[in-house]
């Protein structure tokens, strides 16, 4: 397990930042805490069984676009312009609920510094 000023320091996020994340993926039960003496957070699912949808929807989901986003009153259905956002929304939607975090771990994927912990160690976070 690690705390929150521990992974702060290591994601470089800021703490007050990483807690309103970690609480909401704590109400979604993608992670646990401990409080007291060798407390911490810890990955509360298996990251093979864990899709990148599934964390994002947790903290901030993805929109699709069901209506007219200007809010013009003459536009009944989507316009081609926002049927085909929409549709990159539902491509995106499918390409991450098709990834889990278990395959982001194994594929070790290293593009902008960005350093992922090993699968192991996601129990302990």
């Amino acid at each position: 397990m690690s705390t929150i000023p521990e992974m702060s320091r290591a994601i470089q996020v800021n703490a007050p930042y990483l807690r309103k994340v970690l609480d909401k993926l704590r109400e979604q039960g993608i992670v646990g805490t401990q409080r007291g003496t060798g407390g911490g957070t810890h990955l509360s699912v298996s990251p093979d069984d864990l899709t990148i949808l599934d964390v994002l929807n947790a903290v901030d989901s993805l929109q699709r676009i069901t209506s007219c986003p200007l809010g013009l009153p003459g536009h009944t259905k989507l316009c081609p312009l926002h049927s085909e956002v929409d549709e990159a929304i539902a491509t995106v939607e499918k390409a991450l609920g098709s990834r889990t975090i278990g395959e982001l771990l194994s594929a070790r994927r290293n593009p902008g510094g960005c350093e992922f912990p090993k699968a192991a160690d996601l129990y302990q976070l």
